[in-house]
């Protein structure tokens, strides 16, 4: 696997670096308001915690492989991270969360009701569906794979269909991009489930656990208890349908039946797609650092 990181690629940081001040100024210019101090407050903790900007960084990159250069791109790039930061507000609160990347989440500094009063506009379509979905081993992989449509990959497709439209794209163009960005969302969505599982929680930033002691179902436990014996299929059924919870246990059958290694064939069969839906785009350098931010997008560290 190659050593590379989606939150440090060098590369792709040195190209829209510029963008991504823009982008910040143009947010804290826009929630400075003394009227809704506490909304000021939560969202310039979160546009300032770090995390890895890769909604906006994908609109930047997509205006630059198009040759569009004007405001618009800041407008877009600062809206579908004002999207993705409510999400991130919800899910804390729901999943409650005490950090991420490190630093303490908004619902820990300032309660749940501020964080989801300053989300409250949004509806998060996925984690609702992922929140009352029932384990059931008939619609498992069905059910998860239309979880992380909605909850991740309708994001990034988003991006990518709002940066072609402001570039003034071909419709053909913004569909292909469109696609890009769901299939995108998808491999990204998959990894980030597998590092759940495999994380190096010092490098990644990701506790280790946390989704499975949660009860959420994700691909790598899919695939165990799919090609598990009765046995292992009741402790699954077990950990999904109660709080009985044993990660070494899970982590072994994980193992044992390969299946981070099959997640990752699922992931990069997405990503496959993906470049198959920007192939017929010229080549130019900007393309090339598209391709390179996808296939990073599988290459995090575990």
């Amino acid at each position: 696997m190659l050593n590379t990181d989606l939150t440090n690629n060098g590369k792709l940081d040195d190209v829209v670096s510029s963008d991504l001040s823009a982008m910040k100024d143009f947010i804290f210019k826009n929630v400075n308001d003394e009227g809704a101090k506490l909304a000021t407050d939560i969202i310039s903790h979160l546009v300032s915690s770090g995390g890895k900007k890769i909604r906006p960084k994908l609109v930047f990159i997509i205006c630059k492989m198009l040759n569009y250069s004007g405001e618009d791109r800041i407008n877009v790039a600062a809206s579908v991270e004002f999207i993705h930061n409510a999400t991130l507000l919800h899910d804390d609160v729901l999943d409650e969360s005490e950090a991420r990347h490190g630093v303490k989440t908004a619902n820990k500094i300032w309660g749940n009701k501020s964080s989801i009063l300053v989300a409250s506009h949004l509806l998060v379509k996925g984690e609702i569906k992922q929140m009352t979905t029932r384990f059931d081993p008939h619609t498992v992989r069905e059910n998860y794979f239309d979880i992380i449509g909605e909850k991740t990959a309708s994001l990034f497709s988003a991006c990518c269909e709002a940066a072609s439209t402001v570039s003034g794209a071909t419709n053909d163009e913004t569909e292909r991009l469109n696609n890009f960005g769901f299939n995108f969302g998808m491999a990204f969505q998959i990894v980030d489930d597998m590092l759940d599982y495999t994380a190096n929680q010092g490098t990644s930033g990701k506790q280790v656990g946390k989704d499975f002691f949660e009860g959420k179902v994700t691909l790598p436990a899919i695939i165990a208890y799919e090609k598990g014996s009765p046995a292992e299929q009741k402790f699954w059924e077990k950990c999904f349908s109660s709080a009985r919870h044993n990660f070494d246990q899970a982590l072994h059958y994980i193992n044992h039946h390969n299946a981070i290694q099959l997640s990752m064939e699922k992931a990069r069969h997405y990503i496959n797609m993906a470049q198959n839906d920007i192939s017929t785009f010229s080549d130019s350098f900007y393309k090339t650092t598209l391709i390179d931010f996808l296939n990073a997008s599988i290459e995090r560290r575990m």
